[in-house]
């Protein structure tokens, strides 16, 4: 917190923005003091609710003669990241120690980000001045830390399957490209401690078939094709725990049993691993078929790298290379000749 040149409180223990009536799946991230939610539908209108348990002894910010009525409210304080716009949202007093206030927030435009912040601020000025505390109507007398506040209608269908970022690596794994952490989703994370040409090999993103985009393209592949077995084993393992469960368990309702994040990851895979031919996520039920049956859970597994293979267009991506290293008859005898010259 700043330095004030009176006496302050800090706000931050129990300071939280929720959205219980509008949210449909909770919170779907919380990292310090960033939260993102998620909506069902248009990010209008949604109801926030601001809650503020200030720490005991919040009072003595204030004069002796002050401190049984203190001269001050709490409130909170919004600014859109994305817009510009603020927002002072004045908390009430419950009796109980808590202060609270509902908001209707109304985002102008999907993923829009605001940053909240609680504030005790002076409502009126002293009428004796008192060394060591605020006199001044105005003067902000408690705060929290900000916390950035990201709202997004974004479906699950639209998602990413996993998340990529780069890290920093132990010394240990120096020689170590890319790890899994688990999560919903997962994250992919990239060793930051690999040489600058090969970041930025990796994170470029030309699209013709030249040397550094081929290059590119087969580094992926080779780890998605660790990655991808990895967070298929591990859905199916889960589904096939269900049906273990109950042997007797409907195909469609062994599948509502599963998270959301699995049940899409599967749904892609679904029409190759089983054959069928179907849009993706139809094919969900065929697995279950495929699981109640000995040694389904290996057979599925052992079509994952012809199924990895087809998604990477291996077979497209190797020929490419081929043809970018092939030397032609007539070059070769250049570079004899030039050779024995030299």
């Amino acid at each position: 917190m700043e330095f004030l040149p009176w006496k302050t409180v800090d706000l931050d223990g129990a300071f939280r923005v929720t959205a219980p009536e509008s949210i449909s799946e909770e919170v779907i991230q919380e990292v310090s003091n960033a939260v993102t939610f998620r909506f069902s539908g248009e990010t209008k209108s949604i109801r926030l609710e601001i809650l503020l348990t200030p720490p005991w002894g919040w009072e003595e910010c204030f004069p002796a003669v002050e401190q049984e009525q203190p001269p001050a409210r709490f409130i909170c304080r919004l600014i859109s990241r994305s817009t510009g716009r603020r927002i002072v949202v004045p908390l009430e007093d419950d009796g109980l120690g808590l202060w609270f206030a509902e908001h209707d927030f109304s985002a102008l435009l999907d993923g829009e980000e605001i940053r909240a912040e609680a504030l005790l601020v002076r409502t009126e000025a002293a009428e004796e001045l008192c060394d060591g505390f605020a006199d001044k109507k105005g003067q902000i007398v408690g705060r929290s830390c900000i916390h950035t506040i990201r709202f997004t209608s974004r479906s699950a269908k639209s998602e990413a399957l996993f998340q990529l970022r780069w890290t920093d690596f132990p010394s240990g794994a120096s020689q170590q490209l890319w790890r899994l952490q688990a999560g919903e989703p997962p994250v992919l994370e990239l060793n930051a401690k690999v040489s600058a040409p090969l970041r930025r090999l990796l994170m470029s993103r030309g699209r013709r078939r030249n040397g550094p985009a081929l290059q590119r393209d087969a580094v992926f592949m080779a780890i998605c094709s660790g990655v991808w077995p990895l967070l298929v084993s591990g859905a199916l393992a889960d589904l096939q725990r269900i049906v273990d469960q109950d042997r007797s368990i409907d195909p469609e309702e062994a599948i509502a049993s599963m998270n959301s994040w699995q049940s899409r990851l599967l749904g892609l895979f679904a029409p190759g691993l089983t054959g069928a031919d179907l849009p993706a996520h139809s094919a969900l039920p065929l697995l279950v078929r495929e699981l109640h049956s000995p040694g389904g859970f290996m057979r599925l597994m052992l079509r994952m790298p012809a199924l990895i293979q087809e998604e990477t267009r291996l077979v497209t991506l190797a020929e490419a290379m081929a043809d970018a290293q092939q030397v032609h008859p007539a070059a070769e005898a250049e570079a004899a000749i030039e050779a024995e010259a030299a």
